[in-house]
């Protein structure tokens, strides 16, 4: 193998570290990449809560891909988008891989040469949406996208996990990722492969899902519990040894790259064994304290939400009494105008914007000055299109580029009801 082929072969092999699920709108978009930047909004066809890839999203996706690659081929020199190629391939060529699995309403991929970050829309785009160019689309992400609603829930007890991510309306099964030559964790599926007793998979049974029920589960037809089933020498040890082999086997799959926070299901007594040992980043002080075979799926969903909405309400709260001190002393402004003024001077921390409000209009990135559409009105079909322009829009691309965050608040939460705010630096 010559020099160049082998270290295109060994990028390959990173390309899984480099893709995220998004738990937020920030600055990572832009911190380590260089256009161009490559935006992918999917509608995916699910008949039922959990699945991986269809076949018509994988038309979908092909399609998508064909459309970027001849964008990028038009518009940039091959050597400009040879990690966003990589990057896209590998989505294509693993239908099954986590970005896939149970996937509800629209998937996005923003690409880029370093990086894929993911988000799961609970919106529905009409059709899909490709766009190429030297920053990313984010306008539906800038209109719909539920901040702070977006965590895992780790099922705990004395000898099996499961791990499941949830939203405000949903909970979505997630099973353990299998090892292959890229370097997922295996070992975890192996030493815990034994189905549960009420489940009617057999543990000699080759069709068998390993370690894991099906997602009727978290419908109510048996326990909202699944996971792993400690076996072999795992089975026989102490707790502290399982609770460890838990943590790690998190720690290096859906956390390995992944701030989106984790609450703990499990009764008091374990919870405080684990926590104890548990060095899972992102995990939130409030747990939910029963035993997760006994939760159904509304109980698991309210009681997730509840806390997830909880410290939501904090932020916001905290957000607010900054906002508010801020703007007395001249460093904060609801104001549209001096907003746009104060991003273009760089001054702009945090960038706040109205859930489904647009702002129609245009904002002038050579003198920070905004133009705004005398018809307020913006047509529906004109929400997601890519050619009608949008000052928060705008303002949320030139903020993230800045290094600035973009929080996406409801609506009755924006200060002064406006459809932008902004806290400044200085």
């Amino acid at each position: 193998m010559n020099p160049d082929a082998k270290k295109e072969r060994l990028e390959d092999e990173h390309v899984p570290q480099t893709i995220h699920i998004a738990s937020g709108i920030g600055k990572d978009l832009y911190e380590a990449a260089e256009p161009p930047y490559v935006s992918i909004y999917l509608p995916v066809h699910h008949d039922t809560r959990a699945g991986g890839r269809t076949w018509w999203d994988e038309i979908a996706y092909k399609d998508a891909v064909k459309l970027a690659m001849a964008d990028l081929g038009r518009d940039y020199a091959r050597e400009q988008y040879k990690g966003i190629a990589a990057r896209l391939d590998y989505l294509e060529h693993h239908p099954n891989y986590f970005t896939w699995e149970n996937t509800q309403g629209t998937i996005a991929f923003l690409v880029s040469n370093t990086d894929v970050y993911v988000y799961m829309l609970s919106i529905q785009t009409d059709k899909p949406l490709v766009v190429v160019g030297d920053e990313y689309y984010i306008k539906p992400l800038v209109r719909r996208y539920e901040h702070d609603l977006h965590y895992y829930v780790l099922m705990l007890s004395n000898d099996r996990f499961g791990f499941v991510e949830g939203s405000k309306d949903s909970l979505r099964r997630l099973p353990m990722p299998v090892i292959d030559e890229n370097g997922i964790p295996h070992q975890v599926e192996a030493d815990f492969s034994e189905p549960f007793a009420n489940s009617e998979e057999k543990a000699d049974d080759p069709h068998a899902e390993a370690g894991a029920l099906d997602y009727a589960t978290l419908e109510g037809h048996m326990s909202a519990y699944h996971g792993w089933l400690s076996s072999n020498e795992v089975k026989q040890e102490e707790g502290e040894k399982f609770f460890r082999y838990v943590n790690w086997a998190v720690s290096n799959s859906f956390k390995l790259h992944d701030p989106t926070p984790v609450i703990i299901a499990g009764l008091p007594k374990q919870q405080s064994e684990f926590r104890r040992i548990c060095t899972i980043h992102d995990v939130v002080e409030q747990g939910i304290e029963k035993d997760p075979a006994g939760l159904d799926y509304p109980t698991l969903l309210a009681d997730a939400v509840g806390i997830m909405e909880g410290l939501r309400d904090q932020r916001l709260s905290q957000m607010k009494e900054r906002f508010d001190y801020e703007e007395s002393k001249g460093k904060a402004s609801a104001d549209p105008v001096s907003v746009a003024q104060a991003v273009f001077d760089k001054k702009v921390a945090v960038l706040m914007v109205a859930r489904g409000k647009s702002l129609p209009g245009s904002y002038d990135f050579a003198d920070g000055s905004v133009r705004f559409d005398a018809d307020p009105d913006v047509a529906d079909d004109k929400l997601y299109d890519t050619a009608a322009p949008d000052v928060a829009d705008s303002l949320a691309q030139a903020v993230l580029k800045q290094g600035g965050e973009v929080v996406v608040l409801p609506p009755d939460q924006m200060p002064a009801e406006s459809s932008v705010a902004a806290i400044y630096r200085y």
